[in-house]
């Protein structure tokens, strides 16, 4: 159990550190799509003369110069002084503090009981406070008689509570907010929620501080003269001064917070230059503003607007945001969804990094041909062929077919282009057995590729004598995705052990170690376990799953009964080693090969996926014969049986796949015990089989429909006929 929940443990940390890693990769790839748009702008211009460096401070103009094109410039001077004014305006905030105001009211409170103690322990009550009583104020008012000191706490309380009510301002905060100019301040009340919370302006003299309290409680302890001429008012200003702590506190985050808000309400000071406006005057002397506008005005061809810009994040983020989603949404259920996403990012990040390669040696080439020789097919590619899922691939091609309109050379129709050749290319490279496929495919790609980019060029009226720079573009291009295809894809999934069409593949046909050692020391389990690969594959190809997954899964799934094959009745011929030991022993031999064979998948480096069929493949189901079995003994010795230890120590199917291979592999076993099998006994076998499973709790979290196990049904019923097709019997030869 502790085992279990290290694995587990190790397992939500690794899943955590790709989430973080998958955002980290968002921003870089939205850093990268904003950024490489803006340095491929940057390259196109940096062959234009700046007009700026033609003319030196104080030299006379020998023509007259004009602004080409409007455009605006901020004056930062006038903006910063506009700012600076605006943060002055904005007073000082405080606010109540209900920590401080708690702590201080239960203090009074705390101190006023002190006095109705028969023994009193001011000492204790000081030293628990950490409060210092220099003035001796607790031996002053106990030495009062009982009726002044009644007065006394009574005239405590009632000016404690009133300043608490008030606000106890901190003496050096106050004189930080004076030295800086003010004399009036925001206070918010937080404590009355009654009260409005809008906070209130109030002037720094009105303000109570320990400092001022004589002044300003004066007016509140007059009637208590008036009652006791023996009243001591000093004494309930030194007992105040002692017990409480200022409660209103400078909240200078949210003073600083807002001013900025206050300053973000003021617009940048934009000075405009019209077009045609004249800059400088033939035969005047060039002032360095004037220069300054030459250069702004050369820097502005160039660049965006602040506008453009945000307009440009915007789009990143939402088309990233999106693509992102839909990508989650496709792989909602699998365990290597955010190994696939960093992949799909990766790929993509490394896209736009080859897209400002390409523009710096095409920058002063036309956006047609640039556009035919853009980098946005080997990521489609590779996401394809990475996670076996076309559609994924069809995700990251509309991520980069957004980035590429955002590329200074691109033109109406690039969005799509990298659209629509990205799908001619996921039709035609997939998985193929030959090598001479891979050929043909590459051919047809290039082809109709070439024929869908020239459709879509002649809508802009595409020039003759770019038909061919357009199309050996397109050739060049595809040649270089699929060589690059040819090599990352084979390096991806060796790194992290990804189960893509080509590894499952080498799994199933490729001579394999394991399988080699199975098929030498239990023949019966080989065979059963091909029979069982080729029910898997047929069924989950009926249902659009991963039927390649679904035969490896197959044939691996009982490779752990290759240590003790003689207790497994297909290996055996002649006395069952069963008849010898407990069941209880027996079941526990049986439950074993799950475990081993996990051990050997593992050491075969089997992908997670595979490994995950076979620890599921029986789920925890009952090993119903040997339960009967020991049941019957029990009853026998008036015993009772646990049904637990008859139960296979594993979790059901979590996905089609593994589901597929639990039912083929009871199927395949059960078929073996029919006489003169039929196609109406294997319809009947095969029902109440997959029927038995569901009413166990087996297929509860496998994602398979009711309708797919009908399809599921009818696959399993048409492979075993194709199994077990008879023959005509042939007359014996005549011994002559």
């Amino acid at each position: 159990m502790i085992k279990k929940i290290q694995i587990s443990e190790r397992k939500q940390k690794k899943r955590e550190l790709q989430q973080q890693l998958s955002l980290i990769l968002m921003v870089l790839t939205v850093f990268l799509a904003m950024v490489v748009p803006l340095l491929s702008t940057h390259s196109s211009g940096s062959g234009l003369k700046d007009l700026g460096l033609q003319y030196t401070e104080g030299e006379l103009s020998s023509e007259d110069i004009f602004a080409t094109s409007s455009f605006q410039y901020v004056d930062d001077e006038q903006t910063q002084k506009l700012i600076e004014q605006r943060m002055q305006e904005v007073l000082p905030y405080f606010s109540y503090s209900l920590r401080s105001s708690t702590i201080t009211s239960r203090r009074l409170e705390n101190f006023l009981a002190l006095f109705h103690q028969e023994n009193l322990d001011s000492r204790t009550f000081l030293e628990k406070e950490g409060l210092n009583d220099e003035r001796n104020v607790v031996e002053r008012i106990a030495e009062l008689a009982p009726d002044q000191q009644q007065l006394l706490l009574q005239a405590l309380e009632e000016t404690g509570s009133y300043v608490l009510k008030r606000g106890l301002f901190d003496e050096d905060e106050v004189n930080t907010v004076r030295s800086q100019g003010y004399e009036e301040l925001l206070v918010r009340n937080s404590l009355l929620q009654q009260e409005s919370s809008e906070p209130s302006k109030q002037t720094i003299d009105s303000l109570l501080t320990k400092k001022n309290l004589p002044s300003q409680l004066s007016s509140l302890l007059q009637p208590y003269e008036l009652i006791d001429s023996q009243f001591q008012p000093y004494l309930v200003l030194d007992a105040l001064e002692m017990l409480l702590d200022p409660n209103v506190d400078y909240e200078a985050v949210e003073t600083l917070a807002l001013r900025e808000e206050a300053a973000a309400e003021i617009p940048e000071q934009v000075i405009t230059i019209e077009r045609g406006e004249k800059i400088i005057a033939k035969d005047t002397v060039v002032t360095s503003s004037q220069i300054d506008l030459l250069q702004l005005m050369g820097s502005n061809s160039f660049q965006y607007t602040i506008l453009e810009l945000i307009g440009r994040a915007i789009f990143i983020l939402l088309s990233t945001s999106v693509s992102v989603y839909v990508f989650i949404q496709f792989l909602h259920a699998e365990k290597r969804l955010y190994l696939y996403l960093n992949l799909m990012l990766v790929s993509v990040s490394l896209s736009l990094v080859a897209m400002y390669v390409v523009s710096l040696f095409s920058a002063s080439r036309s956006s047609l041909f640039l556009d035919s020789y853009l980098p946005v097919f080997f990521a489609p590619l590779f996401t394809s062929h990475i996670t076996s899922k076309k559609r994924l691939g069809l995700v990251s091609a509309f991520l980069l077919a957004c980035y590429a309109t955002l590329m200074e050379q691109s033109s109406s129709i690039t969005f799509f282009f990298v659209l629509t050749i990205s799908g001619v290319c996921l039709y035609f490279f997939r998985y193929t057995i030959k090598r001479i496929d891979d050929v043909f495919n590459w051919f047809y790609a290039c082809v109709i590729s070439s024929f869908a980019a020239l459709a879509l060029y002649m809508l802009e009226a595409l020039p003759l004598h770019q038909v061919m720079p357009l199309v050996g573009g397109m050739i060049l291009n595809i040649t270089i995705t699929l060589v690059f295809l040819e090599a990352f894809v084979p390096l991806g999934e060796k790194l992290f052990n990804i189960p893509t069409a080509y590894r499952l593949s080498e799994l199933a046909f490729s001579a394999s170690p394991v399988l080699d050692r199975l098929e030498s020391v239990a023949q019966g389990t080989f065979n059963h376990s091909r029979n069982v690969a080729d029910l898997s594959f047929n069924a989950a190809r009926s249902i659009g799953a991963n039927a390649m997954l679904a035969r490896v899964g197959g044939m691996y799934h009982d490779i752990g009964k290759a240590d003790h094959p003689e207790y497994f009745i297909e290996n055996q011929s002649g006395d069952n080693k069963h008849d010898e030991i407990k069941p209880s022993l027996s079941a526990a031999i049986i439950k074993s090969h799950v475990k081993l064979g996990l051990e050997k998948g593992r050491e075969a480096g089997l992908p997670q996926e595979v490994l995950d069929i076979i620890s599921q493949h029986h789920g925890n189901d009952i090993i119903q014969f040997f339960y009967n079995e020991a049941k019957n003994q029990a009853q026998a010795a008036g015993m009772d049986v646990k049904e637990d230890d008859f139960k296979y120590n594993g979790n059901p199917p979590a996905f089609p796949e593994s589901a597929i291979v639990m039912l083929a592999d009871c199927v395949e076993a059960a078929s073996r015990t029919l006489k003169r099998p039929n196609h109406s006994k294997y319809e009947k076998l095969v029902h109440s089989l997959i029927m038995g499973k569901l009413e166990r709790d087996q297929l509860k979290n496998s994602q398979l429909s009711l309708t797919d196990l009908d399809q599921i049904e009818d696959a399993f019923v048409q492979t075993l006929l194709g199994r077990d097709h008879r023959r005509i019997e042939y007359p014996s030869e005549q011994k002559g």
